[in-house]
Formats: structure tokens, C-alpha cells, sequence
């Protein structure tokens, strides 16, 4: 059953087409149409992945879906792209990703997006995935959303998922220092998991099976998290520094209009957990607060630009 569709994002996609109408710079057109461009293509993107989502799962009373789902807790923010959970409170965290060119996945664990001729280094999507769940495993612990059982909560269990496009080319190598069958094309998933699901063996079967809950638990759980759910929106204008008459602004930190709540716990041990409100000045992304810190100890480096790790890197590492 689906719980919560996908947000509109047609207000974002029109607030960017207004600002392509004002005066701007050569740079900050580029930027912005490119902003566009990456926008409508992840808006595909996931509307392909939770198609076939909602093919195998939308009438069933064993799997609730809910998409987009953006959580706030403890001053970090988790973006998650579609959430799928069965009545073994089995969550699969599904991230989607578009990689026009290509991605892939070195021997040594590395990713890399193919952009044109070459491959340059990006963040693990896997990575930011499990972020993602940390920032949902906390909330469920915190707030006691779980399922309780004889007075206890009933353990949740998270799987990691990486969804990449069907039309992008996926590169992974034949050995790597972790298990990348979490790295898979969106519509070879469900098929993924059916086969997971029967070749569990009699003990992980038995155990799930003392976790296993009633649909009407299942759907008041996913109820639960929906209402976590707290959408976000950026302030484009500021983002790419126009203003509403097309004047152009000095270039300055990028800030989410969503604030970062004034009572937010810090988490001292793990601070790339930790929620910024800063954005890279040259292609937008979030930025954490050590990629602050390391820009702003090499302002001749980045001639004192806010860079995330992608746009520090050299244009090119690899070639096809």
C-alpha cells in the first residue's frame, strides 16, 4: 500500500525558469540551467523507480511504500527517495540516481561518474544512504515509533539500496571490499528481492518470522513515519545570488530557507552527520561543516569559494 506519494517539484522547476527571464551573468545562467536540467532528470528518475515500486507493492497488505521522505531530527536532515517496509519490519532505504554518462565503481570501492570523456571521483552514494539511515534510525529510537511487542519495541532492520537508472550505463568491478549487490538498476530490483526473499535460509527465516506483525501494526507503523515527513525549499534567487530584478549579488555561503531547529543535540563522535545549512558555490550541492572549514583554511586554493568535495577535485581522473 502507498502511504505517501512523491512531492510536487513544480514549484521549484518554475521558480528556476523565472530566474532564466532576469539579466544574468554567463556563469550564473549556466549554473542555473544545469540546476534545471539535474532537477527534472532526478524527477525521472525517481518517478521511474517508484513506477515499478508501485507496480509489484501498491495493493499489498504486506509492503507499505512511502516516498520522498525528508526527516529533521536532531539537526540533521535525511532525504530518503522511497522507503519500503514489510511486516518483518524489514526497512529498505532505496536512494535513486541518475548518472546521465555512467557510474563506476572501482576496485577499491571508489565511485565515479562518467562526466563526457572522463571519470571523476564523487561521494558514495552508498555512504550518504546509510547517513540517511542513521538520521531514520534515530528518530524511530528516539520518538519510540517501533511496533512494541510484550511491552518491547520490536527490533527494526534497515537494508541499504542504491537504485540507478535503466538507461545509465553501471560499471562495477569483479572484486571490491565490500558487497556492492546493493548497487543496482531500478528495474532489476524487485526481481532482486524476490530472490533474496526465498533464498533466506530456515534460521534467518525463523527469526524473522518471531518479528513478523499484523497488517493493521504494519500500516499504523507507517503512518508513523510518514508524519515524520517535513519538506524543505530552497531559496534559488539567493541560491545562485540574483536578485528578483536580475541584479547580480556577490557571491556568498548558500542558505536553505528550511532553519536547523535551536535546540538540535550535537553529535561530537560523527559530525558529517551533522546538518549545514551551507551550499557548494559552484554547483549548489550541501555542504558539511568540515567542507567549510577545509575550504576556508585554502582561500587561495578555491579563491575563497565554498566547494563541496566534487567540484575540488580535478576535472578529470580517468579517461574512458
Amino acid at each position: 500500500m502507498i502511504l505517501k506519494k512523491k512531492d510536487s517539484r513544480e514549484a521549484d522547476v518554475a521558480a528556476l525558469k523565472r530566474l532564466l527571464t532576469l539579466k544574468l551573468s554567463t556563469k550564473q545562467r549556466t549554473a542555473i540551467e544545469n540546476e534545471l536540467k539535474f532537477l527534472l532528470a532526478g524527477e525521472s528518475n525517481e518517478n521511474n523507480s517508484a513506477y515499478y515500486l508501485d507496480f509489484q507493492y501498491k495493493d499489498s497488505k504486506n509492503w507499505v511504500i512511502i516516498h520522498d521522505l525528508r526527516i529533521e531530527h536532531r539537526g540533521r536532515v535525511a532525504q530518503i527517495d522511497h522507503l519500503l517496509i514489510n511486516r518483518f519490519l524489514e526497512m529498505y532505504v532505496l536512494e535513486s540516481k541518475s548518472y546521465y554518462y555512467g557510474v563506476k565503481i572501482t576496485e577499491d570501492g571508489e565511485f565515479q561518474r562518467l562526466n563526457g570523456k572522463y571519470y571523476q571521483a564523487i561521494e558514495s552514494p552508498i555512504e550518504q544512504n546509510r547517513r540517511h539511515i542513521k538520521v531514520l534510525s534515530d528518530c524511530i529510537d528516539d520518538k519510540k515509533l517501533a511496533p512494541l511487542r510484550l511491552g518491547i519495541p520490536i527490533p527494526v532492520t534497515f537494508k541499504n539500496y542504491i537504485l540507478v537508472s535503466p538507461t545509465s550505463n553501471l560499471i562495477k568491478p569483479k572484486k571490491a571490499p565490500f558487497d556492492l549487490s546493493c548497487v543496482i538498476k531500478a528495474d532489476a530490483f524487485i526481481s532482486h528481492l524476490v530472490k533474496e526473499l526465498d533464498n533466506m535460509s530456515f534460521v534467518t527465516s525463523f527469526a524473522s518470522a518471531a518479528k513478523l506483525i499484523g497488517t493493521d501494526t504494519l500500516m499504523e507503523f507507517g503512518r508513523l513515519i510518514a508524519r515524520q515527513h517535513k519538506p524543505g525549499s530552497i531559496n534559488y534567487a539567493a541560491k545562485f545570488g540574483v536578485t528578483e530584478e536580475g541584479e547580480q549579488e556577490p557571491r556568498a555561503a548558500l542558505v536553505v530557507t528550511t532553519p536547523v531547529a535551536k535546540n538540535a543535540v550535537k553529535e561530537p563522535s560523527a559530525p558529517e552527520y551533522v546538518a549545514s545549512a551551507t551550499r557548494c558555490q559552484e554547483c549548489g550541492a550541501e555542504v558539511d561543516k568540515k567542507v567549510v572549514y577545509f575550504c576556508r583554511i585554502n582561500k587561495a586554493k578555491f579563491k575563497g569559494h565554498i566547494l563541496c568535495r566534487d567540484c575540488q577535485q580535478l576535472p578529470a581522473l580517468d579517461p574512458v
